[in-house]
Order: C-alpha cells, then sequence, then structure tokens
C-alpha cells in the first residue's frame, strides 16, 4: 500500500495500462487489483463530456424486453491476433428479430453510434430514419464519438418477426482518423418492450444518454432512480454499449451496487464490454456490446434505486443505454380535469369542478378512499377521495365544488393533486410519486377592488381651498376604469362626471364623492369624503447667514436659520431642509428640534464642493424640501421656503520652494530637526496657521500633524515633511527635504571609567553608528599599541585588548594617545590627540 501511494505521489504521468501489469504481479485477485486502482485515481486525467444516463421511459405491466442489432466493424479494432486490423468500416449490417407467440410489440427504439461528429439520417429496411435525440461525449478535442435516437415502433410492428438492415450510416470518410487510436467504430441496435400474457407484472424502465470511461477516466457512477422493486425473483439489467474491445481487459469491470456482475463465459468478471450479444450468444459483435444480466442477488425488495459502477483501466467504453425489469405490483395514480365550471357572474368566486381519477400504466390496484387535494396557486380550496377500487388501466370520476378565497387573485391556476392529504403528502406507495398533479388557468370575473380610497382633508388656509380628487384613488389599481360623480345614481349610470377632479372646489362641507370603476368586463362603485378643516400649520422659512467664501480645498461651512414666523401652529423636529448649487441638489439637513410659532432654529452644513462646480455660483436653501423639490409638511404658505445665495470660489497664493533642513547624523541616519525654521518662509502673515505632516493626505484633511515640529526626529532620510499654510478663505500645501550629513567627530579630552555611570566611557560623538567603519586606535606613552577597536565594539571603556602582556583590566590613571580614522571619503585624515584617565 505505501508503495503504491509513493508512485501516486512520485508519478504525475503514468499509464494505466502499465500500472495494471504491475499489479497483477504483486496482487492475485481481481478486487484487490481494482481496490488499488481506486487509490490512485489521480492519475487520471480525462473527463468524460457525455450526457448524463437518466430515465426516458417507463413501462409498467406483464412486459419484458429484448435488443438486437450489429456492427458495422470488419474486426475487432484490438486484437493480439491481428495487431493491424483493417482501417475500413461498412455501411450497413443486418441482424435477425423474433418474438415468440403471445408476446406483443409494445414499443421499439433505435440507437446508432459511432466515431465522428456525427451521421443522423440512417435507412431502415428501407426507411429513412432522422434522429429524434443526439448525444455525443469524446477522448479529446480531436476524437469525438456520436449515438442517436429515434422511434421505430411503427416499422418493427409492421414488419414484426424477420431480418433487419440498417443502411446508410456511412462513416468513411472520417474513420481514418480514428485507427491510429483503435477507436473507429459504428453499430446500431433496437430495444424492443413487448408484452406477455404469461409474465408478471413487471416495471421495465429505459434509461440513456452517453457516459464512458477509458485509460483517462477510469470511473463511471450511474445512479438509476425511479425504480420500485416488489420482488427480486426474475430481476435483470440490460445495457447497449460501444467500443468495447474483447482484447482489452484491464480492471474492466461493471457492479450493480458494490458487486462484480458477469455472465461467462461470455461477459467475464474483468472484461464486461467485448464485443458480445447475450441474447444471440454472440461473441463477434466487434465494438459494441448488447447484453443482459441477472441480479436476482444484487437488489432487494423495497429498493428505488441503484449505483451501477464501471471501471476501466484501458478500454474506452460507452454507455448508451441501461434497462432493468423488475417485478413491481404497485398503483399509479394521475388525474385531469374534466368541465370546470361557475363564476360567471362578477364577483362569484364559486366553480364546479368534474374530475376523473386514472389508474394507467401501472401494475396494481388503486385502493378506496386515496385523497384528492385541490389548489388555488398554492392554497387548499377542497378535498375529496376516491370511492371504489379503482383497478389497472381503470378510472374514476367525481366533482366538487369550490369557493375561491378572497385572497386568491382573479387570475390562477386550479391545481388538482390525488394522493395528497392537503399537505403535498400521500399515503399510497405508486409507481411513479411525480405524476399525480394537473393544472389549468382560471380566471374569474372580478369586481374591480376600490376599496383602498381614502377620504382628502385640507386646511383652511389664506384663499380658495382646491382638491386633487386623483389623491383620493392612489392605491387604486391603475389599470382601472375610474370616474368621479356627484352622485351615487351617476356614479351608477356612468353620468355626469366631474370633468376636472385635478381642481375640484367642494360645494358643501364635508362632501361625499362617488368613484364608479370598470375593468372592462365588472363594474362597481364606492365613496370617499373630502373636508376643509380649520386647523393651524406652520409656515417655513430659511435663510443663509453667513457671507460665503468657497475654497476648493475645502468644506463649504454653511450657516442658516430656519423660521416659524409666519407659522400658527410649530414647526416639527426633522423638517428636512435641501441644498442646491446651481440649481442640482447637493445635500440634506433638517432641523433637530420643534421651532414653536415665531421661533427659529440656527444651523449648521459642511459641503465638499467638487472641481466641476464653477467659479461663481448660486447657492440655494429650501426649507421642508426632502432633495426633490417636494416637502413632507403642510404649511400656510408653500411658497416661500427658498433663499438664494452668490458664492465666488477663493484662492490663497502659493508657498514659495523651501530648502531642505540638514543636520548632523547623531547615528543610524537620524538627527534631530527645528521645522520651524520654515516659519518664516512660508508665511510672515500672524494670523496665519502653518502646520507641518508626514504625508500629503494628511497636510490635505489636516489630520495627524506634527505635535513638537521644534524637536522632529527623522524616521527616514532623506525624508519628506508636507506643509499646509492655512488662513480664513483657503488654505495650500507644499513639501520639503530633510536628511542628515556625516560631521567631524567631537572626541573628549578624558574620561572616569570607575563605574558611576556618568562619563565612564571614551565618548566621541557622531562617530558610533554614524562612521561604520571607524577603527580607534589607543597607545600608552610608551608608544606601544593597547586597544583597537571599531564600530561593533562601542566606546572604548578603558580596557586595553591588544599588545603583548595586556591584561582585560582598567589602564591606570594617566594620559594615553589615540588615532582615529574615520574611512571616509570626506574626511580622509586621521584624527589624533591625547585623552586622560582619571578615577
Amino acid at each position: 500500500m505505501k508503495c503504491l501511494l509513493t508512485i501516486c505521489k512520485q508519478t504525475e504521468y503514468i499509464k494505466l495500462g502499465i500500472l495494471y501489469s504491475y499489479l497483477s504481479n504483486i496482487v492475485l485477485d481481481i478486487q484487490s487489483r481494482y481496490f488499488y486502482l481506486l487509490l490512485l485515481a489521480c492519475l487520471s486525467t480525462g473527463i468524460s463530456k457525455g450526457q448524463q444516463v437518466e430515465v426516458f421511459q417507463q413501462f409498467n405491466g406483464q412486459f419484458d424486453y429484448l435488443a438486437f442489432g450489429n456492427t458495422l466493424n470488419l474486426a475487432e479494432n484490438t486484437t493480439p491476433d491481428t495487431p493491424d486490423p483493417p482501417c475500413a468500416i461498412l455501411t450497413s449490417s443486418s441482424a435477425d428479430f423474433e418474438l415468440q407467440p403471445g408476446q406483443n410489440v409494445v414499443a421499439a427504439y433505435l440507437y446508432w453510434a459511432g466515431s465522428g461528429a456525427g451521421d443522423f439520417q440512417v435507412t431502415l429496411n428501407g426507411n429513412q430514419i432522422t434522429a429524434e435525440r443526439t448525444f455525443s461525449d469524446s477522448l479529446t478535442d480531436v476524437l469525438v464519438y456520436f449515438a442517436a435516437y429515434a422511434d421505430v415502433t411503427d416499422i418493427v410492428s409492421t414488419t414484426g418477426n424477420g431480418n433487419y438492415t440498417l443502411a446508410d450510416l456511412d462513416l468513411t470518410q472520417v474513420i481514418a482518423q480514428y485507427c491510429g487510436n483503435t477507436t473507429n467504430f459504428g453499430g446500431w441496435a433496437i430495444t424492443v418492450i413487448y408484452e406477455d400474457a404469461t409474465l408478471p407484472l413487471n416495471q421495465v424502465t429505459l434509461f440513456d444518454g452517453l457516459q464512458s470511461v477509458s485509460a483517462t477516466n477510469n470511473f463511471l457512477t450511474i445512479n438509476l432512480n425511479n425504480i420500485n422493486v416488489l420482488d427480486n425473483v426474475g430481476a435483470k439489467i440490460g445495457f447497449l454499449a460501444w467500443e468495447g474491445d474483447a482484447s482489452l481487459d484491464i480492471m474492466e469491470t461493471l457492479q450493480i451496487n458494490g458487486n462484480i456482475i458477469s455472465n461467462p463465459p461470455l461477459n467475464p468478471a474483468n472484461n464486461a464490454f467485448n464485443s458480445t450479444n447475450s441474447f444471440t450468444n454472440n461473441a463477434m459483435l466487434y465494438n459494441m456490446d448488447i447484453d443482459s444480466y441477472s441480479i436476482e442477488n444484487n437488489i432487494q425488495p423495497g429498493d428505488t434505486s441503484a449505483v451501477i459502477d464501471l471501471t476501466s483501466g484501458q478500454d474506452f467504453v460507452m454507455i448508451n443505454n441501461v434497462i432493468t425489469v423488475l417485478n413491481s405490483e404497485l398503483p399509479d395514480a394521475t388525474i385531469d380535469f374534466g368541465n370546470v365550471t361557475g363564476a360567471t357572474e362578477c364577483g362569484n368566486r364559486t366553480i364546479d369542478i368534474d374530475y376523473t381519477v386514472f389508474n394507467s400504466n401501472c401494475t396494481d390496484v388503486l385502493p378506496p378512499k386515496t385523497p384528492i387535494a385541490f389548489y388555488a396557486n398554492t392554497t387548499l380550496i377542497g378535498q375529496a377521495a376516491t370511492l371504489a377500487e379503482i383497478a389497472i388501466d381503470g378510472q374514476e370520476s367525481g366533482a366538487i365544488t369550490v369557493t375561491i378565497p378572497p385572497q386568491i387573485p382573479a387570475d390562477f391556476q386550479l391545481q388538482a393533486f390525488v394522493d395528497d392529504t392537503g399537505n403535498g403528502a400521500g399515503i399510497v406507495n405508486e409507481i411513479n410519486e411525480e405524476n399525480n398533479g394537473v393544472f389549468i388557468d382560471f380566471s374569474l370575473l372580478e369586481l374591480p377592488d376600490i376599496s383602498g380610497l381614502e377620504d382628502l382633508e385640507i386646511c383652511d388656509a389664506v384663499g380658495i381651498e382646491i382638491f386633487d380628487l386623483n389623491e383620493a384613488i392612489e392605491n387604486i389599481d391603475p389599470t382601472l376604469i375610474l370616474s368621479f360623480h356627484m352622485s351615487e345614481m351617476d356614479a351608477i349610470a356612468d353620468t355626469a362626471p366631474i370633468d376636472f377632479p385635478e381642481i375640484y372646489i367642494n360645494t358643501t362641507n364635508p362632501e361625499e364623492i362617488f368613484v364608479r370603476a370598470d375593468n372592462g368586463i365588472c363594474q362597481t362603485t364606492d365613496s370617499f369624503m373630502v373636508e376643509v378643516l380649520i386647523c393651524p400649520l406652520p409656515d417655513a422659512t430659511i435663510t443663509i447667514d453667513n457671507n460665503l467664501n468657497a475654497c476648493r480645498r475645502r468644506d463649504l461651512i454653511i450657516e442658516y436659520t430656519v423660521y416659524n414666523t409666519l407659522g400658527t401652529a410649530p414647526l416639527p423636529a426633522n423638517t428636512p431642509i435641501a441644498f442646491y448649487i446651481s440649481g442640482q441638489f447637493f445635500a440634506l439637513s433638517a432641523t433637530e428640534s420643534i421651532l414653536p410659532v415665531n421661533g427659529s432654529e440656527l444651523g449648521t452644513i459642511e459641503i465638499i464642493l467638487s472641481e466641476s462646480v464653477a467659479d461663481t455660483f448660486t447657492l440655494t436653501a429650501i426649507a421642508d424640501d426632502n432633495g426633490t423639490q417636494n416637502g413632507i409638511i403642510e404649511e400656510l404658505d408653500e411658497t416661500n421656503n427658498t433663499f438664494n445665495t452668490s458664492v465666488i470660489f477663493q484662492e490663497i497664493p502659493p508657498i514659495r520652494d523651501l530648502p531642505d533642513l540638514v543636520a548632523c547624523d547623531l547615528e543610524f541616519n537620524m538627527a534631530f530637526f527645528d521645522l520651524t525654521q520654515q516659519d518664516d518662509l512660508i508665511s510672515t502673515n500672524p494670523v496665519d496657521t502653518v502646520s507641518y505632516f508626514t504625508s500629503p493626505v494628511a497636510a490635505v484633511e489636516n489630520s495627524n500633524p506634527i505635535a513638537d515640529p521644534e524637536n522632529y526626529q527623522n524616521g527616514s532620510n532623506p525624508q519628506a515633511i508636507f506643509v499646509r499654510l492655512e488662513n480664513d478663505i483657503c488654505f495650500t500645501t507644499t513639501n520639503f527635504l530633510i536628511r542628515t550629513e556625516n560631521c567631524p567627530p567631537i572626541i573628549p579630552q578624558g574620561f572616569s571609567p570607575n563605574g558611576d555611570s556618568i562619563n565612564d566611557e571614551f565618548e566621541v560623538t557622531g562617530l558610533l553608528n554614524v562612521y561604520q567603519n571607524f577603527i580607534l586606535k589607543i597607545f600608552s606613552r610608551e608608544g606601544n599599541l593597547i586597544y583597537e577597536g571599531g564600530n561593533d565594539l562601542g566606546f572604548w571603556k578603558g580596557i586595553p585588548n591588544a599588545g603583548i602582556l595586556y591584561e582585560e583590566r582598567l589602564v591606570p590613571t594617566g594620559t594615553y594617545y589615540y588615532v582615529l580614522f574615520l574611512n571616509d571619503s570626506q574626511l580622509p585624515k586621521p584624527y589624533t590627540g591625547f585623552v586622560y584617565i582619571n578615577y
């Protein structure tokens, strides 16, 4: 096992045929070889491009099937005896068909297939056949294959037993390019479903599609659903497959529910698809298989599905159809509508439904009291049940009267489901649980719905009050034909409509207005009230208080005041305020508190002005405006909410170019800078504000200024510093560099290494971590070298590290001499002098 997993991990491209030969030497039985081949599925790189094999037709009754057909190949593609078979193919071939007395054709389906993109017009016994359905698969982008289907029930029923010839299947122009890959093939088969009164009640299910296994796609699983197993006695399964080679038996297995099935010697366990026909025991059906197997031991009563697994280590095999024959005794309830009548008067929602329950295409009677549910869309509206037992192929009719609930629209889908208890669940086990329903579209003569009419009220203000009657029908279906009338009689008779409902002046107070609604079929009437109320109202006005100076680089701060000076009632809080720039909506604000009569409220809003705004523009503020020129507050005067002012952009002169600031490197290219040295170069106006920043964004946004610009330590060398100059009008930004330079070191003339942490080292200012390659040499009075060090040793601590007789302890008090080599091209000469050590 470990060895094989290592092969899988280390080998990217390995032929499974070679691998199988290797496995044959180390594993004795075919099941074990199959298991190890599963472990190496990572080696497969091909992906089937066919169509999934799934249910196509199902027959229930005393039915069985057989299949016949023939190949167009002259020989098998790959044989030990003929390593180079002829690259040729026929255009026609024949096969015999025979049913026994008492057996009658129910259906006959022709399948044909071959190499290439496809020939979809053939002849069967001289009858021209055009493919009704087609399938395709491929090994590569070049090596493509096809299959086709046609219903030939009429031809087989009429012709009966005898010889059948399929002709005009012409693949001669394309077959040559498949010979080198040994996937050149062509053939045909007819699957015949027949009825026999001596048979038990069976369920015959035909599945079809086109799926494959090959050397690059070793595993294929086909899930067979929609089956019902009552008894496994006589259970069998059949296959129509293409391009199988008898000489290729590398891990070629066929499994049902995890068990390898075979039919030796015709179909051995390790070579399921080997050019055979189980119905005739023909072993020379070159590159196609028409096989049938007993599966009594591979399927159990009660099963509703089966799993087919195919494997192949080399042979390219395409499954075109699968047929199962299973003993099944189950009903199959379906339902259909008869006459559906009623609801012929406007507003009537009662309908009469005639229906018939069927038990067709089944193998058992449908029990009495099978429930039936009726739905309008998805709402349950009625229930019934069958009265008596319904025989096989029998039926029972019934009738029910239902009332459609008011929440169901006039146009709906009427549905009926048999074997449905009213919640979508059934109580009868059936052959097909998916065919229990029927539906039709139904329309009621619905009265127009104008229940959403709204009364209209207007506060009594200065002048004549005018109603827009259309506001009363805002919630009514706009597709209705509506008219307004002064009396109910006029509305019913559709006479004397109000001519201009949008400018209606009431004649009494309050007054009832009648509405007639017509949907083209039905009509109805209703009414609403209009009333002028004596009620206090606010009156919002606004002014902009500050003289605005706009700056393109700064938010525009607008100070405004909202008034309720002329109002007779408080102005509510959250009254919206809209701001417009040259007529375009720009920002929205609102009042914060309730404004009493004669009250006012100050407010402020900041507006970001885009570059597209003109140099001079009109700023408009409108109280009680939600940004759409519409208000939400009813006011005494709706015409005095606006204030306009003119705004001009102003600029600030740019800052002159600033010089770099240079400081001596203290260590690691770091130093402290007084950035305020630039202040006088930036501005001499005492009211201006100068700030320093480490990024251009911060300078523009005026965020995170440098807190101590007089004592700023650089973060990089050189480093850009950004300046913001700001006055009452606007602001501007610029930048300059700060950088360090190496300065001559400052050398002391003495130190005292006595351990008091004060002047304990020969600390040369501006040396350590500045001149990385310096060499310091210390000599005694006698001229002997007693110390030599560099940047890695730090400052000299008064302890020798050189000389023949040096000891690692402090030198005596006295004068010592130094030579300091900076090894810097700017300061090439060494520094010399003396240093006095005292304790």
